[in-house]
């Protein structure tokens, strides 16, 4: 069975910081040389220690003249320990399991697999969004502004910002609706072109994103926000060819009202 001692420390107390607490627990109020002849640790040690341990309320403090006197905390504080070990153990295992998805990405490319990561809800949208960062080309993106305004403006216009901060280029292709275009006028053109697919096509509530040997769909409901990211080059390289096939067809003779009065024919527009 493991000592007090080592309980604590187990437990995420530093193990100078157990053995003071042990001393006080075990000698009730003391002054600062009594604790020190209970130990072998330096005074300047016991110094740095004993202003933790008040602060994480392990310990109390009270003068007596010009006396300084040490007692302990109720041992029920200690559980504290224990909650904070689980936030720890918490944190640690998301950030695992992030790992382990770009790890067997990475894995599954060197062994001519396909990479597949998934993403969910709010956070897992900016997350897949942002991973578009690493692109060192112009981003080839289908996108259903009209659903990104919905559900994740904030999101997106924080993401535009950062990628003019990062002088990334984009291309859109959008479905053409009012609220599409109202939306790409709100944004401005700034490193971003847009055009426009044919109004017969309905809107799609989803994106995709072309970009370093990547795809992602990015998909937007209202109670089921998703991504998934696929990285495999003969995936993205049919995609990317595609999309510059519809991109050269959206720009034949294409018109946007700017205004609400006069057109203007475009081949690049805003975002």
């Amino acid at each position: 069975m493991p000592t007090l001692l080592e309980t604590l420390t187990i437990a995420g107390m530093d193990p100078k910081a157990a053995e003071i607490y042990l001393i006080l627990a075990e000698g009730g109020e003391m002054t600062m040389q009594e604790i020190l002849k209970k130990t072998a640790l330096s005074r300047a040690t016991v110094y740095d220690i004993l202003p933790i341990l008040l602060a994480m309320d392990y310990v109390e403090y009270r003068k007596e003249g010009r006396v300084a006197l040490y007692k302990p905390a109720h041992p029920s504080k200690l559980l504290a320990l224990i909650d904070q070990k689980k936030r720890d153990t918490a944190l640690l295992e998301e950030e695992m399991k992030e790992t382990v998805r770009s790890i067997t990405g990475m894995y599954n490319l060197a062994l001519v697999k396909p990479g597949v990561r998934f993403f969910e809800g709010r956070e897992g949208f900016r997350e897949a969004l942002y991973d578009t960062f690493t692109a060192k080309e112009t981003i080839y993106t289908y996108i259903d502004l009209e659903a990104v305004q919905k559900y994740a403006d904030d999101i997106n216009r924080e993401y535009v910002r950062k990628r003019r901060e990062k002088n990334i280029g984009k291309r859109l292709l959008v479905p053409d609706t009012p609220g599409n275009r109202a939306y790409v006028d709100t944004l401005g053109p700034r490193l971003t072109d847009t055009r426009f697919l044919p109004k017969e096509l309905k809107p799609f509530r989803t994106g995709m994103q072309i970009y370093e040997n990547k795809i992602s769909y990015l998909s937007l409901r209202e109670k089921n926000i998703m991504a998934v990211i696929i990285e495999d080059p003969d995936i993205y390289g049919m995609h990317r060819n595609l999309f510059e096939f519809l991109w050269d067809i959206a720009g034949v003779q294409q018109k946007i009202p700017a205004s609400g009065e006069r057109t203007e024919e475009i081949s690049v527009m805003n975002e």
